[in-house]
C-alpha cells in the first residue's frame, strides 16, 4: 500500500442543492502519498487519483491540494467544506479547523473571476457541437452562478457557502438545469451571469478590510505537511 485516503466527501449536485433524480454522484478525496515515494528521485509522485467506474471518484494528494487551496481554486474549497462526509480522519478535520491558513482572498477572486470567465466563454460557444452531436449547455451558465455567488457570499459573510439553495439565484438554476442551450432564454442567462459579475465586484468595495486582505500562511502549511507525512509514513510502514 502506497497511499492512504484522508478524507473523503461528495461535491456537485448533490452537494449543492440541485440533484435531480437522474444526477450522479461525485466525490473528492485527499490522499497522501508514503514519504518514501515523496522523496525519491526516481518515481513519480501521483498527484491525482481517480477511481474508473459509472460515478465521478477523484482524489488530490496532501501537498498538492494543500497548494492549490492556497491558488483559491473554488473546486478543492469545495472539498474541504463539504458537510458530506464520507471519510474523513485528524488531518481533514485539521485542514476545516484551519482553513484561514490556507485562503488568501486576492486569489480566491481572480481565481473565481477567472473561472467564471472561462464558462462563459463555453458558453457563448453557440454553433460549437460535440464529437456525440452534444450542443452547448446550460452547465456553464450554473457553474458560473455558482463560483461567483460562493465567491460574492464569502466577501460579505466570510463563509464559503457550498448550498445554492441560499442563494438567490436557485430558482432560475434549477429552471434551466439539464437544458440545451437552444432551450433556455440566452438573454436572460447572460443578463444572470453580467448581474452575479456585477455583485461581486460591488462585495469586494463593502467586503471587510482584514477580511479582503487575508493571505495563506506557507509557514504553517508546510509544517502541517511535513507532520501529516511523519504521522502517516509510520502507518503506512506498519500496513505494508
Amino acid at each position: 500500500m502506497s497511499e492512504k485516503l484522508i478524507c473523503k466527501v461528495i461535491v456537485g449536485s448533490q452537494l449543492h442543492g440541485t440533484a435531480t433524480p437522474e444526477s450522479d454522484i461525485d466525490y473528492r478525496g485527499i490522499f497522501i502519498n508514503d514519504l518514501k515515494l515523496k522523496l525519491s528521485p526516481f518515481k513519480r509522485n501521483q498527484e491525482t487519483s481517480w477511481i474508473e467506474g459509472e460515478v465521478d471518484d477523484t482524489s488530490y494528494e496532501l501537498a498538492h491540494i494543500s497548494k492549490m487551496l492556497t491558488t483559491g481554486n473554488a473546486t478543492c474549497w469545495e472539498i474541504l467544506f463539504s458537510n458530506k462526509i464520507i471519510e474523513t480522519s485528524d488531518v481533514h478535520q485539521e485542514m476545516r479547523e484551519n482553513w484561514k491558513k490556507f485562503f488568501t482572498t486576492d486569489n480566491f477572486i481572480k481565481a473565481s473571476i477567472g473561472y467564471s470567465r472561462n464558462q462563459y466563454a463555453k458558453f457563448g460557444l453557440y454553433d460549437d457541437i460535440g464529437v456525440l452531436g452534444q450542443k452547448r449547455t446550460a452547465k456553464f451558465v450554473i457553474a458560473f452562478l455558482r463560483v461567483m455567488w460562493q465567491c460574492e457570499q464569502f466577501l460579505l459573510t466570510g463563509e464559503f457557502k457550498c448550498s445554492l439553495k441560499e442563494s438567490d439565484k436557485y430558482d432560475y438554476i434549477m429552471s434551466i438545469k439539464g437544458k440545451s442551450r437552444d432551450e433556455i432564454n440566452i438573454s436572460e442567462a447572460f443578463a444572470n451571469m453580467e448581474d452575479m459579475y456585477a455583485r461581486v465586484a460591488k462585495a469586494q468595495s463593502l467586503c471587510d478590510k482584514s477580511r479582503l486582505e487575508m493571505k495563506a500562511d506557507i509557514d504553517w502549511i508546510e509544517d502541517f505537511i511535513y507532520r501529516s507525512y511523519k504521522k502517516y509514513d509510520k502507518q503506512l510502514t506498519k500496513e505494508v
